[in-house]
């Protein structure tokens, strides 16, 4: 009996995932590196300015902003430097692996392997890069009053650090309302940059660029066909039918 197109498929996958996941992980940074990049692109696009400091940690988007809190007396300066926050790149990239596992289990020869791991990873490149960015501007958005207190409550400034953090909130707030970027959206965009898009775009550019392959799946009906060796389109336990 030989072994059907699908059950070699999953075997293949077993093999491969699981080496794909483990390059993945081993070079986290290299697989952070455009992404980190692209995002800030989008963020300067969405956001012109927003952004003080930006650059990477390892797998991570490290990044500082500037908040106005002149409004709040008694505090040493108008400006607070909001430094030392982070997205991790690698939970917006799970797909990657995923995807070139698929491709490598997958019935190609190698010129088309690679062809599709080069346009599947440039397009999660993309993807990536949009759910870190996402990620950035509503941690800004809705977590910017909590960091200010936070930080000018360890500084000894008391009831101050509370009245900075709100100040701080008008100031982000009208920054975003500005760009039409409500907190509705923001929250919208950020559910779709984390929930769907790492899931969603491995399987369907898999799906895309492998098409005739997995119609050969759906059309295998008996794992043997004494005739031509191939799949049968005839009935259990009969030939096939003119």
């Amino acid at each position: 009996m030989r072994i059907s197109p699908l059950r070699e498929f999953v075997l293949a996958a077993t093999l491969w995932l699981p080496l794909m996941f483990t390059l993945w992980f081993v070079l986290s940074s290299v697989v952070a590196f455009p992404v980190v990049r692209l995002a800030q692109v989008w963020i300067e696009l969405l956001m012109p300015g927003l952004l003080s400091e930006a650059g990477q940690e390892y797998a991570k988007l490290a990044y500082a902003y500037i908040v106005d809190i002149s409004g709040v007396p008694g505090l040493p300066g108008g400006k607070l430097l909001i430094d030392e926050q982070s997205v991790n790149v690698l939970i917006y990239a799970y797909g990657m692996p995923l995807f070139c596992g698929l491709v490598a289990a997958s019935p190609l020869d190698w010129t088309r392997t690679f062809l599709q791991w080069a346009l599947g990873l440039a397009v999660m490149v993309v993807s990536c890069s949009l759910g870190v960015a996402f990620e950035v501007l509503y941690s800004i958005r809705d977590g910017t009053g909590n960091a200010v207190a936070a930080a000018l409550a360890d500084e000894g400034f008391g009831m101050l650090a509370m009245q900075a953090g709100q100040a701080a909130n008008v100031y982000i707030t009208q920054r975003f309302d500005d760009a039409g970027l409500g907190i509705e959206l923001i929250a919208l965009l950020r559910q779709f940059g984390y929930l769907i898009l790492p899931s969603v775009v491995p399987v369907v550019m898999w799906i895309l660029l492998n098409r005739t392959f997995l119609e050969g799946l759906v059309g295998w009906g008996d794992e043997t066909n004494p005739d031509d060796g191939g799949p049968s389109t005839g009935q259990a336990g009969g030939g096939a039918t003119p």
